[in-house]
C-alpha cells in the first residue's frame, strides 16, 4: 500500500510546476503587491493635483506626473505583471505558441497600379500623357 505524505513533509528541494493561476501571478508576489498599491497611490496623487490650482503646482511635477501614466497605466501594469503567467502557461503546454505563415509578397491589381500599363488611363496619367 501506497503511503501518502503531508506537503509540509515533502522534500522541499524538488522543483515544483509554475502556477498556471492568473492570482498567483498578478496579485500574490510581493513586487505585484507593490506594484499595485504604487498604482494606486499614483492615480489618487494624480486625482489630488486636480484639485490644486494649476499655478500654484510646479511644472517639473506636473510634466513627471503626465509622463508617468504610460507607466502607472493599469493595462501597461498588467502587461508587465502577465509575462511570468504568459510563460507559465507556455511551460505547462496549455498554451502552444505557432509560428506564423510566412510573409507574402503584396498582390497588387494590374488595373489599379499605374506603374503597369495594362491599367489604361492611370497609367497614362502616370506617365504624362493625359492631363486632368
Amino acid at each position: 500500500m501506497q503511503e501518502f505524505t503531508e506537503p509540509d513533509q515533502m522534500d522541499e528541494a524538488a522543483p515544483q510546476a509554475p502556477s498556471r493561476r492568473a492570482a498567483d501571478w498578478f496579485w500574490r508576489p510581493w513586487y505585484a503587491k507593490v506594484t499595485w498599491a504604487l498604482t494606486l497611490l499614483y492615480w489618487i496623487g494624480l486625482e489630488g493635483m486636480l484639485a490644486v490650482p494649476f499655478d500654484r503646482l510646479n511644472i517639473y511635477l506636473v510634466n513627471t506626473m503626465v509622463l508617468l501614466i504610460f507607466v502607472f497605466n493599469p493595462i501597461s501594469v498588467v502587461a508587465v505583471l502577465g509575462y511570468g503567467f504568459l510563460k507559465a502557461k507556455v511551460a505547462c503546454g496549455e498554451w502552444i505558441i505557432t509560428p506564423g505563415p510566412p510573409p507574402e509578397r503584396p498582390i497588387i491589381d494590374p488595373y489599379t497600379d499605374p506603374f503597369d500599363s495594362r491599367s489604361g488611363d492611370i497609367h497614362l496619367r502616370h506617365i504624362g500623357v493625359i492631363q486632368d
